[in-house]
């Protein structure tokens, strides 16, 4: 373990070192850096309008990506409306009307240029706006194969003109089979699309800005305070750089990120040369002045500083490379005392550091789910006590093998598709997988994926997942309970404790007539009236005994009254109270 030892030396606050100035060089050095930045303002000039096109351009992207995340959730929102499936599969065009033009009237929704339904392939209801979509072009966008949930690119050629449009199709999922029963399609004209040239010019004074694709101008373009020519644009589409200067205009040509990843779509800021004349004005007024006073302080006190503390800093900057390299180090103390508290510091943190990695360790292995790591190239770096648990497998089975060939082949897709997502920066919660390669005996995992980031870089990607098995097998177990009640021929009914109808299956229809909806929540002698008999009636027997089974005439439909073989039985929960009432009939 490091030390820190400390001598008898006296110790000085480095305030006061840096209090004693040799003025001679300092005056020299200040000299030399104004004359320089005398010389390099033009360059100056140069580099700030750069940084404000590159942070305008940074700040469009923002508001472009804010832009699409808004027309993301409401395209999501409008293709998961349960309605909007009801509607696509009852052929219900006025129902899916309605929820298109909810979606137009919500907010975000009067940026949308296009929105269109289509099913089987074929497109079924078209809400687009007819200043720019008409039927012919939309065959293309419907008749494609569907990407889902990335904006694309399209351009809608006619005979007249050519629109260029980001488009984003949603699938339009069945609640009952889970199967894509259609498509919503969305998007935006970037022609003549002011609103959203004026969205992304926002903050960005004296800036004009251009859609660009394939090296040609997408619609007008937005001027901000500024007058360019139009042959000035022709001219930077030609120049082999993304940055410069020409004609007096200052300009910056970048792809725009879309789905996170550039595209073809590029953007154009543009600014005339006001910008420079009164930064130019700027720099020649204040910064002589500026720079005399400020630098020159500031030069004298480093110059000083850097004689004073260069010694005890390399001493420093060597005790952190031992300490680094796990290597025992004696810090060796010196007259500043800020340097010796920061080797006491850098020991204490030494120590803190070791115990909350061995605590993380602990944590990472006694965890009760199981916890893997996996690499940039899917293979596993650490597993946790549970892991090893789940792939029965040893440590050093793991470790190092492909994640891949752990898990059943056509389960694998969700779970690679999850760490695609991570490897972007993303946390994906629910993704269901199956392990092993056992038929007889399947295990199911639900996994949460988290990336690993180093530096900002997303170096792994941490799985934990929960075994669900049992849940699989209580889900399959309902599953065909409810398929045996479906097909029985003897009608079933339960009611709960307050002998009020709550369930029966699909015989008690055949036989009576009436549907489980019409007789919901109605007592026995409704859902199935009993002729009167002499003594205790079924159901008194049932409060007395507990169930009762035999022969009995009741009215199945109005007016018809059948000889029906009927047994009542009464259910208790754990606590031995009666919950609910299951009564079984049929025809004799």
């Amino acid at each position: 373990m490091p030390s820190v030892t400390h001598n008898n030396k006296p110790a000085l606050p480095l305030l006061r070192l840096l209090l004693r100035v040799l003025l001679p060089a300092f005056l020299l050095l200040a000299a030399a850096l104004l004359v320089l930045t005398y010389r390099s303002t033009s360059n100056m000039v140069n580099n700030s309008i750069q940084d404000q096109l590159r942070d305008a351009n940074d700040r469009l992207q923002i508001l472009m990506d804010s832009y699409l995340s808004g027309l993301d959730g409401l395209l999501a929102a409008a293709a998961e409306q349960p309605a909007l499936a009801l509607a696509l599969l009852s052929d219900n065009k006025d129902l899916a009307q309605a929820r298109l033009q909810d979606t137009l009237s919500h907010r975000n929704g009067e940026y949308l240029d296009f929105l269109m339904l289509s099913r089987e392939s074929k497109l079924w209801i078209n809400m687009s706006s007819p200043l720019y979509i008409t039927r012919h072009r939309l065959h293309k966008l419907v008749t494609s194969p569907a990407i889902y949930h990335q904006w694309i690119s399209t351009e809608l050629d006619s005979s007249l003109d050519r629109l260029i449009a980001l488009t984003q199709q949603y699938p339009v999922i069945s609640p009952d089979s889970g199967q894509v029963i259609g498509s919503l399609l969305g998007g935006v004209v970037l022609n003549d699309n002011l609103s959203l040239l004026r969205k992304l010019a926002q903050g960005a004074d004296n800036l004009s800005v251009q859609l660009i694709l394939n090296n040609k101008p997408v619609g007008p373009a937005y001027r901000n305070n500024n007058d360019i020519a139009t042959d000035v644009i022709s001219e930077i589409l030609a120049a082999p750089q993304p940055y410069g200067q020409l004609k007096g205009h200052y300009f910056s040509l970048q792809p725009i990120l879309i789905n996170g990843e550039a595209s073809e779509l590029k953007v154009l800021l543009l600014t005339d040369n006001t910008i420079a004349q009164q930064l130019q004005k700027n720099y020649s007024h204040h910064t002589l002045l500026a720079l005399f006073l400020v630098l020159l302080t500031a030069l004298l006190m480093s110059l000083y500083t850097l004689r004073i503390i260069s010694s005890p800093l390399a001493n420093l900057t060597h005790f952190a490379e031992l300490i680094r390299n796990d290597q025992r180090a004696i810090f060796k103390p010196d007259r500043i005392q800020e340097f010796n508290f920061l080797g006491d510091s850098l020991e204490r943190m030494v120590s803190a550091l070791q115990q909350k990695e061995q605590r993380l360790a602990h944590l990472f292995d006694a965890a009760s789910s199981a916890a893997i790591i996996i690499d940039n190239n899917d293979n596993i770096q650490a597993v946790n006590n549970a892991a090893v648990q789940l792939f029965k497998k040893e440590p050093d089975q793991l470790v190092g093998t492909a994640f891949t060939q752990h898990f059943i082949p056509e389960q694998l897709a969700p779970l690679q598709q999850a760490i695609h997502r991570s490897r972007k920066g993303h946390k994906v919660d629910g993704v269901e997988a199956r392990l092993g390669s056992l038929p007889h005996r399947p295990r199911y995992q639900l996994w949460t994926l988290a990336p690993v980031f180093t530096n900002k870089v997303v170096t792994a990607v941490q799985l934990q997942g929960q075994d669900i098995s049992r849940l699989k097998q209580v889900e399959e177990s309902l599953q065909l309970n409810s398929l045996v009640m479906a097909n029985m021929l003897e009608a079933v009914m339960i009611f709960d404790r307050q002998r009020r109808l709550v369930y029966a299956n699909p015989a008690y229809h055949h036989l009576t007539g009436y549907t489980l909806d019409g007789m919901l929540g109605q007592p026995p002698d409704k859902a199935l009236p009993l002729e009167p008999t002499e003594g205790l009636t079924p159901w008194q027997y049932v409060d007395t005994q507990g169930h009762w089974q035999g022969d009995i005439n009741g009215q199945l439909k109005p007016g018809n009254n059948n000889a029906l073989r009927l047994s009542i039985r009464s259910l208790s929960n754990d606590h031995g109270e009666i919950s609910h009432y299951v009564a079984v009939f049929s025809e004799r």
